[in-house]
């Protein structure tokens, strides 16, 4: 079964029996709520449509700090003894939120390396150069910065997992680690490893993201895309299925460059499916025609 993030239709609707319905219409029977679901609107959607995961932080957080996205406004990574603490708060409160709809996960965002030169930094060199000009001194150069910095992060990062890991146990949810698209953010390949073993258990693991590792892979972040799942398969809890142009992702599937088809063989039975499309990447026909490719691919 694939699932739909509520990402891709949350913003044309006032109200979740439009959602809901909406969501029926494109032919999928469940959904991932994201990070913009309304807490008004989780009883409601949870009667409509099976959800099988939940993206932290949800329900929606209120403020967002600036120079923040609502994708990532606190972090577990931060050096702010009081951001750490609400990250945590709200990330027990999404667990909540999954155990009281009946979801199997809760999707994280982990956090970041604090660096001068960023990963935004990074994609817009590497979006100019197409990889040349220069462009491999650049990446070194973030590495060695990154790789310098992130120790203390990472550090916050594990500690705060730890504490959202006891709880999920507790409320049977498993936690996904989500590879992500700016490359000073936590996880790295490697720090995906560390996190793993030091938190050895079967309520923690991966949540891998179909288009940020191509994404990496394309940026030299990554060897190729697939390393996450050839090193870490083990511990999957999901996938974020969505297509990739150029540097440009959450396509429909069957839309762009992936090929879903190596992906396929590291799906297991308890693999959760979430086709994380945006509207503003596919349109509605080819997000109903996206689930027949995937099913073609292999992914079911």
């Amino acid at each position: 079964m694939i699932a739909l993030s509520t990402a891709y239709n949350i913003r044309r609707h006032n109200n979740p029996d439009s959602l809901a319905d909406e969501i029926k219409s494109f032919g999928f029977p469940a959904i991932e709520l994201n990070v913009e679901i309304p807490a008004s609107f989780i009883n409601k959607l949870s009667g409509r449509l099976k959800i099988i995961s939940v993206h932290n932080y949800c329900p929606k957080v209120e403020t967002v700090p600036e120079g923040r996205t609502i994708y990532s406004p606190y972090l577990m990574s931060s050096e702010d003894v009081e951001e750490r603490a609400l990250a945590l708060k709200l990330t027990l409160k999404s667990i909540d939120v999954a155990a009281g709809v009946g979801a199997t996960a809760l999707v994280i965002h982990s956090g970041e390396v604090v660096t001068e030169f960023t990963g935004r930094h990074l994609a817009r060199h590497f979006n100019e150069t197409k990889g040349k000009d220069g462009y491999k001194e650049i990446l070194s150069n973030f590495l060695k910065e990154r790789n310098k910095k992130s120790a203390v992060f990472l550090e916050n990062v594990v500690a705060v997992l730890d504490r959202v890991l006891n709880y999920a146990v507790k409320k049977k949810i498993k936690i996904g680690i989500e590879n992500r698209f700016w490359a000073n953010e936590i996880p790295s390949y490697k720090e995906t490893g560390i996190i793993l073993q030091k938190l050895d258990s079967p309520n923690l693991g991966f949540w891998y993201d179909v288009g940020h590792a191509v994404i990496a892979e394309k940026q030299g972040v990554v060897n190729n895309r697939l390393d996450f799942l050839k090193a870490y398969g083990k511990r999957i809890v999901g996938l974020h299925l969505h297509d990739v142009t150029d540097v440009y992702d959450h396509k429909a599937p069957g839309t762009g460059e992936v090929n879903f088809s190596d992906i396929s063989v590291f799906i297991r039975q308890d693999t959760l499916l979430v086709n994380e499309t945006h509207s503003l990447s596919s349109n509605d026909e080819e997000l109903k025609n996206s689930t027949a490719y995937l099913k073609k691919c292999g992914i079911v």
